[in-house]
This record gives C-alpha cells, sequence and structure tokens, in this order.
C-alpha cells in the first residue's frame, strides 16, 4: 500500500502545482514579444528577477518610460508595469506610473466581477468575466478566459473613461494572450514616448517557441550562395551649400558567392560591381569598382537586446522595436536619444537640427536602410532597390553609372587653341550658371583650377611647363567633360 500511497501523493503535488499556475498571466521561465495594435511595434516581456515568499513577485526588465514631466527613465518600469505580484488565490497585481495597483482576479468564473482599480473616490473600474472558452495561443490548443473593464462611479454606473470596452485576455496555461500597458493605466498619457492605453497582442513565445522570435544579427545578415542585393545610397546637399558636396549617388550590387559558419561570426565572400559618383560645389569624383569581398559578421549583443530593451552607452539611451510583415525588421532609435541629468536619475530628451533618420535592419536583408530630410533641403537615403534570394525576386535591378554625366551635344563645349603656349579657350553654345576648369598634371596633381560664368573662358596657362595635361570641364548641373592638353614652348 506504501507505494500506492507514495504515487497518489505525487499526483496531488502536480496537480496542485498545475492548478497554480492555471492562467497566470506571466512567467518567469520564457519570454514574451506583444504587438501594439495602435502601431503594429512590437517590443519584448522578459522577467529579469524573482522575489519569492507568501506571494511571488515577478520584475520584468525596464522599458524607456515617462517616469514625471521631464523625467525619463530606462530604468523604472516595464511597459506592463515596474512589478507583477502573483498570489496563491489567482490575484495577478499590476501598478501604474503612480504605483496604483490592478487586480487581476485569473481564477475568477464566467461573468464574475470585482473592483480592479480604485482610486480613492474618484474613480473606480469594474473588471468582469466575458467569457471562458478553449482557443489558441500561437497554435497551442488552450482555453482562454476574457476579462473586460468599464469605468464606474460610486453607484456603479458607467463613466466615460479610455479603459472602456478594453480588457485582458488570459489562457489557462500561457499567461496573456491579450495584455494592455498597465504602466499608463487607466488613462494616463506619455509625451515621451508618445503613448497612451493600448492594446498589446501576443505574438510570440519561448518556452515552448512559438510565433515570431526575436531578429538576431545573424538573421539580419543571414545570405546564401546565390543570394543578391542591389543597394543605392543617395544623398543630396542643403540649399545653402553649406556643405562642399551636393550630389553623392552611389549603387553597388552584391552576389555572393561563399559563406562559411564558425561558432562566433559568419565568413562571406562576395562579387562586388559599385559605382560612386560625388558632385562638389567645383568637382566631381567617379570611382568604379569590380572585385571580390571577403566580410566577416560577428555577434551584436546590443543589437540583439528584445524589442524595447533599452540600450544605454555612457549619458545616453536608445532602444529598437521590431515589426513584422513580409520579414521580421528592427528599426534602431538611436537618433532619437535621450541625455543624461546630471545631478538627476533622469533623462531629457535632446532637441537637433539636421538630418536625423530611423535605421530599418531586415531579416535576410541586411541593413541599414533609411530616408530622411533636413530643414535646409538635404536629403540622406540608403535603400535596398532589388534582392534575389533562392527564386524569389522582388525591384528594379540596378544601373551602375558607367562614367558622370557628359555635357549634352546641344551645349557642345569647343576647346582651343590646343596645343597652345600661352592660353587654353572652353567655349561652350549655351553658357548660363557657374562653370568650373580644373587642369591635372601626369601624375594626377591639381595645378589649375579656375571658376566662371558665361559661355566663354580663356585660361592662362604662362609658366607652364612642356608636357600632356588633363582638362575637367564642370557644369553646375553636374555635367562634365574631360580631355587632354597640349603644352608647348
Amino acid at each position: 500500500m506504501k507505494p500506492l500511497l507514495f504515487i497518489s501523493f505525487l499526483l496531488m503535488i502536480v496537480s496542485s502545482m498545475a492548478q497554480s499556475i492555471n492562467y497566470q498571466s506571466v512567467f518567469s521561465n520564457r519570454t514574451a514579444l506583444f504587438k501594439n495594435v495602435s502601431n503594429n511595434q512590437i517590443i519584448g516581456l522578459r522577467i529579469d528577477s524573482v522575489k519569492n515568499g507568501n506571494n511571488k513577485v515577478l520584475y520584468p526588465f525596464a522599458t524607456i518610460q515617462e517616469v514625471s514631466t521631464n523625467c525619463i527613465s530606462p530604468y523604472k518600469a516595464s511597459w506592463i508595469g515596474e512589478k507583477i505580484v502573483v498570489k496563491s488565490n489567482g490575484i495577478n497585481l499590476f501598478f501604474n506610473r503612480n504605483g496604483d495597483s490592478i487586480s487581476i482576479n485569473t481564477l475568477a468564473e464566467l461573468n464574475e466581477t470585482w473592483i480592479a482599480f480604485n482610486k480613492a473616490d474618484s474613480l473606480r473600474v469594474e473588471a468582469r468575466v466575458q467569457s471562458i472558452e478553449p482557443g489558441n495561443v500561437l497554435g497551442l490548443v488552450d482555453t482562454l478566459k476574457t476579462i473586460v473593464f468599464r469605468a464606474i462611479d460610486q453607484n456603479g454606473n458607467t463613466v466615460a473613461n479610455t479603459v472602456n470596452e478594453k480588457g485582458v485576455i488570459v489562457s489557462k496555461n500561457h499567461g496573456f494572450l491579450e495584455a494592455l500597458n498597465f504602466y499608463l493605466f487607466p488613462n494616463h498619457t506619455a509625451r515621451v514616448p508618445a503613448d497612451n492605453l493600448n492594446t498589446y497582442n501576443l505574438v510570440g513565445l519561448t518556452n515552448p517557441n512559438v510565433g515570431i522570435q526575436n531578429l538576431t544579427w545573424f538573421e539580419v545578415n543571414n545570405y546564401n550562395v546565390g543570394d543578391e542585393l542591389h543597394v543605392r545610397v543617395h544623398n543630396t546637399g542643403d540649399y545653402n551649400n553649406y556643405e562642399p558636396l551636393r550630389d553623392y549617388d552611389n549603387r553597388c550590387i552584391y552576389k555572393y558567392i561563399d559563406r562559411t559558419n564558425y561558432l562566433d561570426s559568419i565568413v562571406y565572400r562576395y562579387a562586388r560591381q559599385q559605382s560612386i559618383n560625388s558632385v562638389y560645389t567645383d568637382s566631381t569624383n567617379y570611382e568604379y569598382y569590380n572585385d571580390t569581398v571577403r566580410w566577416v559578421v560577428y555577434a551584436n549583443p546590443i543589437f540583439d537586446k528584445l524589442p524595447a530593451e533599452p540600450v544605454v552607452i555612457s549619458n545616453s539611451v536608445s532602444s529598437m522595436y521590431m515589426l513584422y510583415n513580409e520579414f521580421r525588421e528592427k528599426i534602431d532609435l538611436s537618433n532619437d536619444y535621450l541625455k543624461y541629468i546630471e545631478g538627476e536619475k533622469c533623462y531629457i530628451t535632446m532637441e537637433a537640427e539636421g538630418c536625423l533618420y530611423k535605421q530599418n535592419f531586415i531579416e535576410g536583408l541586411g541593413g541599414p536602410y533609411y530616408y530622411c530630410s533636413g530643414y535646409f533641403g538635404e536629403t540622406k537615403e540608403r535603400k535596398l532597390v532589388y534582392y534575389k534570394k533562392g527564386t524569389t525576386e522582388w525591384g528594379t535591378k540596378l544601373e551602375l553609372l558607367t562614367s558622370v554625366p557628359s555635357i549634352e551635344s546641344n551645349k557642345q563645349l569647343q576647346v582651343f587653341h590646343n596645343p597652345t603656349t600661352n592660353d587654353l579657350t572652353f567655349k561652350l553654345k549655351e553658357g548660363l550658371g557657374k562653370h568650373r576648369v580644373n587642369i591635372f598634371n601626369q601624375a594626377g596633381q591639381l595645378i589649375i583650377s579656375e571658376q566662371f560664368e558665361g559661355s566663354v573662358h580663356k585660361l592662362s596657362i604662362a609658366g607652364t611647363k612642356r608636357g600632356f595635361y588633363l582638362y575637367r570641364f564642370t557644369t553646375d548641373r553636374c555635367e562634365m567633360q574631360t580631355g587632354k592638353v597640349v603644352v608647348m614652348y
């Protein structure tokens, strides 16, 4: 009989343990990803520490939150609150920005009601179990309990509040399927990051691994032999000509020809075709490459942090969020960084001018990709215009620049007298705008440079040694013509 009694005792313990975790909202042994239904941004939820006692207290990693006016912190609280208290009677407590508690009775029965939130005599929020029915959690069969909220006055009448008709869904075995950012419950708003009370849907889970998983650096840079990317970088200068670079056009085609995996890195070889045309205020430069490049991708722990997990470097803090469309993407918000206030445990937003942009990294397609337009008309863009991965193709292939734009026939440039002894004349059929003439020796050194307006310019070469020289004539429309000059005694 003793073995049977022992087995029965074990079964009672297992049953008790199973009952204790039924409908628990958050677990400490798994990571979850939730999508904000208002903007589709995916953020993470992970419990970093647990305090055991009569009640279990779970502490999730903090996200960047507005603590008070002019005080933003990456250390204070998660989007779901600073902590979660899990009681043995099924009550799960969450805490908002002011430290007020929100009570979720996970073991409540169908249509059972309770006061989930009570702010003195000013506001009460009633919770009710709206349904308990079979369902699934990211493909896993489970039972789902839907709890809805409504704001009420002291007489139980519904009053207008953002919490009305919002609610949560708790699964029997896998925690929240639908949650709220309880840090802002019931009607708080935040300026930085701009937010209010929103619904968050579960989209990924570990232990077991189901749904969407966190995007890592190796997954961003995951290429196979035969993959091909076409990337264009195009920057333009500002209206006021503060910067000498007026137009930068960098076009690159990557064709992956070899891959070797290591424990801590991936080594690629790819064929590169690249053209770079740089137009400055007074000159134009053209480069072309057709070669093979070896590239090593190392682990990137900062990038691999969960979406919304803060990155604190020196006195600044930023974070990434994730999106999921056809591919997983991470958006780097480092340009929206916050600056630490000396002597305070707070950060403030930094005011900045110029071309600021968010960097976008795409699963299996690399990055960063971005676009921005500054206050003075300058633009910066790095764009994926075509890719081929396996049998999948997308976009339009790049046409590389084979040279800089030449002067059009109706503005044909005439250069005379050549050979010459004293001066060289440059004549355009149309001479609108500014032009520049550069003369280079055979070593490629610039020896003469002059800017002029109009259709005719006479350039003195008196004193120049006998020999062959190269001229480069550039118009204000980024057109260029080159040729040889012969100087005689």
